[in-house]
């Protein structure tokens, strides 16, 4: 894993433009390294053409030709330290083959917000130690 923030090389993998757009341009503002991808196969493609190690695919499960699924699947065989979130707007009950696994998927659901996004990449790649606590006197109480 990286030792800062900047470090860190994310993957963007969703088939709708606009919404990878505004992702990759959040986490390029918040200090990551991004590259993007359209689909799962382009993923794969730009994962083993990568010239530095992926830390972290922030990918849509439903797309054309491959689910976010099976893409993370595929990933994780190929690059076992990767950390992989996937996005839905759909409960799931199909996860279990990966996560199960490795115990390193996550899901955002859709709709979220930039701040909520940024928060669940910083937690999976380990640059922030705890979760928040929502209750007003905090997490130490």
């Amino acid at each position: 894993m990286p030792t800062r923030l900047s470090q860190a090389t994310i993957l963007v993998v969703d088939d709708e433009v606009s919404l990878r757009q505004v992702l990759v341009r959040q986490l390029r503002s918040a200090g990551y390294k991004v590259l993007e991808a359209g689909y799962g196969m382009e993923a794969l493609v730009v994962a083993r053409n990568s010239p530095e190690p992926i830390h972290l695919v922030l990918s849509d499960i439903r797309m054309p030709g491959m689910l976010g699924t099976e893409l993370a699947q595929r990933l994780l065989a190929e690059h076992p330290s990767v950390r992989v979130v996937l996005m839905s707007a759909h409960v799931l009950d199909d996860l279990t083959t990966v996560s199960d696994r490795r115990g390193i998927v996550q899901v955002l659901y859709k709709p979220f917000d930039g701040q909520q996004m940024l928060a669940v990449v910083k937690l999976v790649l380990g640059t922030v130690a705890a979760v928040a606590d929502p209750s007003p006197a905090g997490p130490d109480r």
